[in-house]
Parts: structure tokens; sequence; C-alpha cells
């Protein structure tokens, strides 16, 4: 409660926080300071625009009128208000009191949520369509990765065709390992500098081996290719 001396300081600091809000909040927040003792002219400080008053405008309905405000108890949190052209907004009044604990004033606060509402349906829906069945296709050998390096785009490769085989890395045999070879071939994860260093370092086998490997691959390859 505050002395009526006072009340022009409060106004002021509440137009203070009133333009801290919304630069905090964003363009989807409005915050209107009003004196009621005078309703016909009752803003007094508002920043933000989503109900395009200004400062001057009067008390936004006759249930802020100085008769209808006696006996108003509480603040009102959340309460779902709606502009003259449509727009839905989530209200929150906080109300200034004078000594004898008459409203005097208020701050209130208006949120748009329909951005985030809207946002909210299309991951709703984007979620919707991740959840269904996957297309079980090959990628024709691509394998995506988000490396920063070319050692480490050969690397996240590496494990990823390593983990298609379904086998820790020390318990790959021989065929495991061509088809892990195979895989990143046809990725063409070879063109990339030290990929056959570093699959040499994971697999456990020799450089000579990876080449001879490589070259079977290749002729297998272009068989089939002749084939069809």
């Amino acid at each position: 409660m505050f002395e009526e001396q006072h009340l022009t300081e409060i106004y002021t600091l509440l137009a203070r926080i009133a333009k801290a809000i919304v630069a905090t909040v964003g363009p989807q927040c409005e915050v209107v300071v009003h004196d009621l003792r005078t309703p016909e002219n009752s803003v007094v400080a508002i920043s933000g625009q989503l109900t395009g008053r200004k400062v001057g405008a009067p008390a936004p309905d006759p249930e802020m009128l100085p008769t209808n405000l006696q006996g108003v108890q509480s603040d009102i949190l959340r309460e779902q208000t709606i502009t003259p052209f449509g727009r839905q907004l989530i209200s929150s009044t906080v109300w200034v009191r004078n000594t004898r604990g008459h409203i005097v004033g208020a701050i209130c606060i208006n949120m748009d949520f329909s951005d985030l509402r809207r946002a909210r349906d299309l991951l709703d829906q984007a979620l919707l369509n991740a959840s269904g069945p996957l297309d079980p296709s090959p990628t024709n050998g691509r394998i995506e990765t988000y490396a920063t390096t070319p050692e480490e785009f050969v690397t996240i490769a590496l494990h990823g065709a390593i983990n298609k085989i379904g086998k820790p890395v020390h318990h790959l045999n021989r065929q495991d390992k061509i088809a892990v070879l195979q895989d990143l071939y046809q990725a063409e994860v070879f063109r990339f500098h030290h990929a056959v260093e570093i699959v040499m370092q994971e697999l456990g086998i020799s450089r000579a081996s990876i080449y001879a490997y490589l070259k079977d691959i290749r002729q297998e390859l272009a068989a089939k290719t002749s084939d069809a």
C-alpha cells in the first residue's frame, strides 16, 4: 500500500519494470501501467504492441472502473482475454493500492502465445511423422556424420560400419572386417586423408591387407555391375 503523494513515483518505477519485462520476454509480451484514479485515460505507460493502445488510453473494460473494483481482494493471474480483433491473450494483473486499501492502479501483463502454439502444433506433427515407420531402404551407402575434421569423419563412419555388424571390434572375423571395408568403400570414406591409417589401427589389420581387400571389393562390385 502506498501514500497518495508517492503514486507518481510508483508508476514511474512500474513503467521501468514494464519496459524491462518486454525487453526480456520479447514482442509476444505487452505490459501496461494504469492509474485507475483517472479511468478515462488510465494508461500512463505501455511497453509492447499487442493491443494497439498508447499512453492516455482508457481502462480496458468496465470491470476496472473504481466502483467495480470495490471488494476486489486478489490479483488476477493467467486470465484468458480476447482483443476486439480476435487475438487471444493470457493476462495477469497486479493491483496498486493506497493506504486505505483501495485499488488506485495496476500493472497488467499480456502474453500472446499464438506463435508458440503454432510452433507446438508443427512440432507435434513432426514428432507424429517421426514416430511412424521408417523407410528400410538403404541410403546408397552414404554415411552421414556431424564431424568437424576429416579424421573425425572417418572415425565416425568406421564406428557406424562396425555397429552394423553387431559385434565388438575385437570379435570381428575376417569376413566381418571385409564387410566393414566394403561399407566404407561404398560410402567413399577412403577418399579422406588418413582413412587407411585410421582403419588399420581400429581393425588391427595391415595396410597391405586393406589394399588387398579393397581390390577384391572393387572387382566384386564391378562384376555385379557388369552382370546387371
